[in-house]
């Protein structure tokens, strides 16, 4: 039994029919672009699992990296500890024995007080004074003695010291009378000798002033 279609129905069906063609080109370019997009979330998706997999890694060798550092730092903290500690074992045996020896320099200078000769030599005052290459002083200084004896006679002394280096030289002559000729004549011949001494001496020492050095007793100690 045929079916009757009207005439729109037809024209309706005629022009989904030519339309056909253009929904399937459609629909298929809408699968190509599935396609690619498939794709693409799948490499996306590899791309992420990579980067999550760095990502691990990295996290790994952060934590080895890490527990290295905190290693490197204990065994720094460690010798720096001992080295405090030696240092200081050290600093304190550098002081003990730096407190021996100005107990020994002490008694030494107190040797030399006792050893000083009785009457002392009276200082006239410093003739000189040179300066050495790093300021230490070099005095020519004269002492005068009463020698007694049978007869009186004065020891009329000059003495030349490096307050440096403790180097020491010395002219004496004697005496019947402490008169100003008797010092001229000293002075002029034996003065103008050591003053030589001590200008060559300062121009080539380089030797520093100590403080609470007992060179000065001592050179008095052996000059009389």
């Amino acid at each position: 039994m045929y079916r009757i279609i009207s005439t729109s129905r037809l024209t309706e069906l005629e022009a989904h029919a030519s339309a056909l063609p253009m929904a399937r080109a459609q629909c298929d370019r809408l699968e190509k672009d599935l396609e690619k997009e498939k794709a693409r979330a799948a490499d996306l998706t590899a791309a992420l699992e990579t980067a999550n997999a760095q990502l691990a890694s990295l996290r790994k060798h952060t934590a080895a990296e890490i527990e290295l550092a905190r290693s490197a730092a204990q065994r720094t903290r460690q010798q720096t500890n001992t080295l405090i500690t030696e240092a200081q074992k050290r600093a304190k045996d550098i002081e003990v024995r730096a407190d021996a020896k100005a107990r020994e320099l002490w008694a030494e200078i107190e040797q030399l007080k006792a050893q000083l000769p009785d009457p002392l030599p009276s200082p006239q005052g410093v003739l000189a004074r040179y300066e050495n290459l790093v300021g230490a002083d070099i005095d020519l200084t004269l002492y005068i003695t009463e020698v007694p004896t049978g007869m009186t006679r004065v020891q009329m002394l000059l003495v030349l010291l490096c307050t440096g280096c403790g180097d020491r030289d010395e002219e004496s002559r004697y005496v019947y009378d402490d008169c100003p000729e008797a010092r001229e004549a000293f002075l002029t011949y034996e003065g103008a000798k050591l003053k030589r001494c001590g200008q060559t001496h300062a121009e080539t020492c380089r030797a520093v002033t100590l403080q609470n050095t007992p060179a000065p007793l001592r050179a008095i100690a052996a000059a009389t």
